[in-house]
């Protein structure tokens, strides 16, 4: 059977296909500034913190710095040995969750640092600050007074939220979590400006030379960190990319509206999920740049032919294999001359560019495949994101192929933003993309980081919102895919009748979530389908800094457990932690359970009194 022709044995796609295409065009200019949403779990728990204003923190750590200047509190943590975890059940992890009152991350925490876990926390708390903070880095800068406000910085949020300045300064972080079973994916936080702008053009050289200088130069930093993540730890971490950082911006737009436009144009001509020849030769004629030669057109007359003679149709998954930029009919479609942006979707340009794009990317994904290092690929904003599943799903093609005989885990992990409404759809399609191709599909689920800015460019541009209408659509969304997952290996087990593990399993992801009660949805469906804590293929992932209840909890029941590490120079880092601050003050602020316990701690280490640990089991699990 030809490459091309529908297989009798695929699965029925039509449902997952609507869902996972888009139904209007997304192209447009770019918003001019996103705004991201974090969701948590929500209880309510009455903060019975003393201290209501930036003044009186500071008064409090002041009055506490001289006890915390003492040799021997210096050295103080309340480090308890992690157990072991032999006898841990599902029952007891969601039992501990559960517990309000679990000091199992305080007690790992020095005094000095829950001091300025608890003065960060009050001054995320306040609103009116967060927003104001980046006009008082700015009015620093102008008045050449933006030392002390970065010295401020680094003291107290960079702290808290990032490892280091350099990958090197996030070992001994990395070391300290990895004591209690907690890996780290470094992450190199650096704010790019994700925005379309025209660079000065030098005659002879490529429009996109400035941007990608820098790119070579992240290329660089970003090979140094995946080094880190496996020299530097006595386990194994991750470490995470964003592809804008691999590419000028203006390319990946150029290639998300070549996406969506075939994606388009395949709904248009198709009819119960699959589109005929002469669908195809519509795509050609709306999408594919003109033929140069006739040797060219001879090609794609022949592939067309082909289709006609045996009444073959494609699905979704093989008309974008049939276009694929990474597929061996990369010059019969697209190979052109034509540098008229008007003329064609991708130019002779854009084309270098993006296999240069491609190959900085392969370098980073090669070296991880050699070393054994996980690549989280970061989801980014909508007008970016088709083409990132694109290269995300193509380097999985790549380095998650599952080879009889050789044990390898899989190296490149996409992310799924599940607050859209496609989002499911795109999951169930690229899962049986990777069972059909025989790599490991391989993901991170989070909720979503772009809501507000989603919604507002979709009202602005006149087509219906990407993102789901409440909250709840968006909880039962994440839970529906955790859910999902679970399912398709609990399937795989039966099938092969012996457990999964992270060399053998077709699925592996990470439920990236604050959201406790996500959290303990996913134990329990782990544990309905007889999927091991440890057994390698489902993790789960929060920030740095956030949510260390749950992080240890999961680690000392012996579940995979990783936390987002940042990191970067203290002045190119600033305006991602002020964005990361201003965009997460509710969820910060609202975080009282974490913050009553390192205030009960806190205030036990001053003044001697001990706590001890109180867990109430569910009454099911």
């Amino acid at each position: 059977m030809h490459r091309f022709v529908r297989p009798v044995s695929c699965i029925p796609l039509n449902k997952p296909l609507l869902r996972a295409l888009p139904q209007k065009s997304f192209l447009g200019a770019i918003p001019s500034s996103t705004t991201r949403a974090y969701t948590t779990s929500n209880h309510a728990v009455k903060s019975r913190m003393p201290f209501k204003s930036i003044a009186a923190s500071v008064a409090l750590t002041s009055a506490a710095w001289y006890y915390l200047s003492t040799p021997a509190v210096q050295a103080e943590a309340y480090t308890s040995s992690t157990p072991t975890f032999n006898n841990s059940t599902a029952y007891n992890t969601i039992s501990e969750l559960k517990n309000a009152g679990s000091r199992i991350a305080v007690e790992s925490k020095s005094t000095e640092e829950l001091a300025m876990a608890l003065f960060v926390y009050r001054l995320c708390a306040l609103p009116w600050l967060v927003d104001a903070a980046p006009h008082v880095i700015s009015l620093s800068e102008k008045l050449h007074l933006q030392g002390p406000v970065y010295w401020f910085i680094k003291q107290t949020f960079f702290r808290h939220f990032c490892g280091g300045e350099t990958s090197e300064e996030c070992i001994s972080t990395m070391n300290k979590l990895s004591d209690s079973n907690i890996g780290c994916i470094l992450d190199l936080s650096v704010e790019a400006d994700l925005h379309v702008e025209q660079n000065k053009h030098v005659d002879g050289q490529s429009k996109y030379f400035v941007d990608e200088q820098k790119a070579d130069a992240i290329l660089g930093l970003i090979l140094n960190c995946v080094r880190t993540a496996a020299g530097g730890v006595k386990a194994n971490a991750m470490a995470a990319v964003k592809v804008t950082a691999f590419s000028p911006p203006e390319l990946l737009l150029r290639l998300n509206q070549v996406i969506t436009a075939l994606d388009q144009t395949f709904l248009e001509n198709q009819h119960n999920g699959n589109i005929t020849a002469e669908g195809i030769r519509h795509v050609v004629e709306k999408v594919i740049p003109a033929a140069e030669s006739e040797e060219q057109q001879h090609q794609r007359e022949a592939i067309i032919a082909h289709l006609e003679s045996k009444k073959a149709t494609l699905d979704v998954i093989e008309f974008r294999k049939l276009f694929n930029l990474q597929g061996p009919g990369r010059d019969i479609w697209w190979k052109t001359s034509t540098e008229d942006n008007h003329a064609v979707l991708l130019t002779a340009e854009d084309l270098a560019a993006y296999d240069r794009m491609m190959s900085r990317l392969e370098k980073v994904s090669q070296l991880a495949y050699d070393l054994n290092i996980g690549i989280m690929v970061d989801a980014e904003q909508s007008y970016f994101q088709d083409a990132i599943d694109h290269v995300a799903i193509n380097l999985q093609r790549k380095f998650n192929r599952r080879i009889e005989g050789e044990e390898k885990q899989p190296i490149i992990f996409n992310t799924y933003q599940m607050y859209t409404k496609s989002a499911r759809g795109r999951l169930e399609l690229d899962v049986e993309l990777a069972n059909r191709e025989n790599f490991t599909f391989a993901a991170k689920l989070v909720r979503g980081a772009y809501m507000v800015s989603e919604r507002k460019r979709a009202e602005e541009m006149g087509y219906v919102s990407p993102i789901h209408e409440t909250l709840e659509d968006t909880h039962a969304s994440y839970n529906g895919g955790v859910k999902f997952l679970l399912n398709k290996l609990s399937q795989y087990q039966e099938v092969k009748g012996e457990s999964v593990t992270a060399t053998t399993s077709p699925i592996v992801f990470m439920v990236a979530s604050h959201n406790r009660d996500s959290v303990i949805t996913t134990i329990d469906e782990m544990e309905r389908n007889n999927i091991s804590a440890r057994s390698g293929v489902v993790y789960f992932g929060q920030l740095f800094g956030m949510q260390d209840q749950l992080s240890y909890t999961l680690g000392r029941n012996g579940y995979s457990i990783y936390k987002y590490l940042p990191y970067g120079m203290i002045d190119e880092v600033t305006p991602y932690l002020l964005r990361r601050a201003q965009e997460n003050s509710s969820v910060l602020g609202g975080v009282a359970v974490e913050r009553q316990l390192m205030w009960d701690e806190f205030k036990g280490r001053l003044t001697g009194k001990a706590h001890h640990i109180s867990i109430t089991g569910p009454t099911s699990v």
